[in-house]
């Protein structure tokens, strides 16, 4: 089935890449990714269970909210639900 022009293109324009020097490996199962360089240095963790990344090194701003953006995407929060109050 073909996806019709316009969906196609909502649906990428949600897509986010992170930059070709940057890399990000699933740590630990409980969800700690770590955003490698391409030297396999660490640069930063990003937390799944609060959807927080804490930078280790400089990046650069615009490639920081990249690669964050990219998490969420991939990653997702798996916190647990808030109470629901009646």
């Amino acid at each position: 089935m073909n996806t019709p022009p316009l969906l196609y293109y909502l649906q990428m324009s949600n897509h986010y890449s992170i930059p070709s020097s940057y890399r990000c490996q699933l740590i630990k199962p409980d969800g700690l990714v770590n955003v490698l360089n391409e030297n396999s240095y660490v640069m930063g963790e990003y937390n799944q269970k609060t959807g927080i990344v804490s930078w280790q090194r400089v990046v650069p701003a615009a490639q920081r909210a990249t690669i964050e953006q990219w998490l969420i995407a991939h990653y997702p929060v798996k916190g647990k639900a808030a109470p629901a109050t009646a």
